[in-house]
């Protein structure tokens, strides 16, 4: 224990104050003469020596006041080392942020360099956990004593390629600290605090009161950088020259403009468009190229931006696919007229880049054993269909292929249900015709991939039947929409590894005024993109998983382990 004030201790000398007023005070039994001592009462032994305990408490009360003012005046301390002596044991958790951020300029580096000062400065018998995170948390030591093993784990340590998450972070450091243990607890947070770190979540995130958080700063005042932050792309082509729009989002994360970034568009290691940008400081800008051919199957994009030293966010990497055309079939009825397919022919063979190549047959003239060479069948109210060809569309969707069937005038619902061995969406019921009325489709799931083209624009309510079938929903579907008088409109489906959508009316315009609206177009080719078009992405972020063919997982596996480096 030190004091702030030495001098001040001369000031304990006043301790002999209220001995010497206890001395001086000492009460004395005043003479009396009396003429004989029979008259005076004895006083027991005892007596006295109680109230001499008394009278010393009493002085050694008065000393010790005076002791606390001297105290007081000479401001006494312990040391940095007597006070963790007394606290006994400290625990320290080093959380040290790797995520992507941390590889610009020598920030890392320097996160390193910082988490070893902290180690090299412990004292005897500390206890040190090296913990990194990014959007996950990895535990690189758990909590102990030996220093030189955590300065190993340290410097063994290497930045990350995903994004940052300090809810998460804190948390699970937290978490290591044993409860009910008496022992100083820290955790040293060191990290550049990128902004993209900080959630909702960490909002309502409180460290408790026995860990002290110390954050470590390794950012800087100004980050000069350029990045190419987005790509949007079609990542399935249907044909020689990628005709849509590819853009690509680059973000100036400085302070001052930037005037001439070169971006390049590189199509399978070579430079297919050049453009000039420039970005204000602090804002982003999207570039687009559009009208470049491409080579059948997988071709290898890249954009890259060029005019600042961190190479690594400078190069976007992703897939764009030249596929051939899948073959889908529409069955009509014998006794239809050239006009009741022509809305629904023309939705799927009008424009530019189509998944299918359609064909319209009718129900007699269909082989039922070449079905297996379509992607997608649309039953367009094909009438009677063979028990034949029945069996044959559900083997056709259990093997995985897309099946839409519509109902209308030329539908008898018991031989439908008969045909396809009552394995349909829903029972088909009787047929409600609406003289002089209609219905509009509502409750409809808008989060459904179907409708998500129309959560912003264009209302399907808009559309008026005349006519449906009513039906009954089987226990495994999924109702998408419905009439205003609460009957389906649009049921789903699975049959095997396949999918089923029953649309109660027709698509044409016998039943409603659908192929007239302008929702017609983008709501036949959404299911049809649903149900028959492959599943697949031009680009996965670092650390995001997804199921790749087996043919293929060596390839995708280098891919992205060049895209995660660069």
């Amino acid at each position: 224990m030190s004091f702030l004030n030495p001098l001040f201790l001369i000031g304990a000398a006043a301790v002999a104050l209220p001995i010497i007023v206890h001395l001086v005070r000492r009460t004395k039994a005043p003479r009396i003469e009396f003429p004989s001592l029979m008259f005076v009462r004895r006083v027991p032994q005892r007596t006295i020596r109680r109230r001499r305990i008394q009278n010393l408490l009493l002085l050694a009360l008065r000393c010790l006041a005076f002791l606390l003012l001297v105290l007081a005046f000479v401001r006494p301390y312990f040391s940095s080392s007597e006070a963790e002596a007394a606290r006994g044991q400290r625990s320290s958790i080093i959380l040290l942020d790797n995520s992507f951020s941390t590889r610009f300029s020598n920030r890392f580096d320097q996160a390193k360099r910082k988490a070893l000062d902290i180690v090299n400065n412990a004292s005897s018998g500390d206890r040190f956990a090296v913990v990194t995170f990014n959007q996950g948390v990895e535990i690189q030591s758990k909590l102990g004593a030996d220093l030189n093993q955590i300065r190993t784990t340290i410097n063994g340590l290497q930045p990350g390629s995903l994004a940052t998450d300090y809810a998460q972070a804190l948390r699970s450091a937290e978490a290591l600290f044993k409860d009910g243990v008496k022992e100083e607890k820290r955790i040293y947070l060191i990290s550049d605090f990128h902004k993209s770190g900080v959630n909702p979540a960490m909002e309502s995130h409180r460290i408790g009161k026995s860990v002290k958080l110390i954050p470590v700063d390794t950012g800087e005042p100004v980050s000069r950088n350029l990045a190419v932050t987005d790509v949007g792309a079609q990542p399935l082509i249907y044909q020689a020259k990628y005709t849509d729009k590819l853009t690509a989002r680059i973000s100036n994360f400085s302070d001052e403009a930037r005037q001439g970034a070169r971006v390049e568009l590189l199509l399978n290691d070579r430079t297919v468009e050049k453009r000039e940008i420039n970005i204000p400081a602090g804002e982003s800008t999207q570039v687009e190229f559009s009208g470049f051919n491409l080579n059948p199957g997988a071709n290898q994009a890249i954009i890259q931006v060029e005019g600042d030293n961190f190479p690594f966010d400078n190069r976007f990497f992703f897939i764009l696919r030249r596929s051939e055309q899948s073959k889908a079939l529409i069955i009509e009825s014998a006794t239809r007229g050239r006009g009741e397919s022509f809305y629904l022919k023309n939705a799927l063979t009008t424009g530019e880049n189509l998944p299918f190549n359609t064909e319209v047959k009718t129900a007699g003239s269909i082989n039922p054993n070449e079905l297996a060479q379509y992607r997608l069948i649309i039953l367009n109210d094909a009438g009677v269909i063979s028990q034949a060809l029945g069996a044959q569309l559900v083997k056709f969707a259990e093997a995985g292929g897309g099946l839409i069937i519509s109902a209308g005038p030329h539908t008898d619902p018991a031989k439908l249900n008969e045909a396809f061995q009552n394995r349909l969406p829903a029972k088909l019921e009787e047929a409600v015709q609406l003289r002089g009325d209609y219905v509009s489709m509502s409750e409809i799931k808008t989060d459904h991939p179907i409708f998500e083209v129309f959560r912003r624009s264009g209302r399907l309510s808009a559309a008026r039947v005349f006519g449906y079938h009513k039906s009954a929903p089987a226990t495994n579907a999924s109702v998408l929409a419905r009439y205003e008088d609460a009957n389906p409109a649009l049921i789903e489906s699975t049959l095997g590894s396949g999918r089923v959508l029953l649309f109660t009316s027709t698509f044409d315009s016998s039943w409603n005024d659908l192929p007239l609206t302008p929702i017609y177009l983008p709501f036949v080719r959404q299911m049809a993109r649903y149900l028959g078009e492959r599943e697949v992405n031009s680009w996965y972020l670092a650390g995001q998983s997804f199921t790749a063919k087996p043919a293929k997982t060596a390839r995708c596996r280098l891919w992205i382990r060049l895209a995660a480096r660069d």
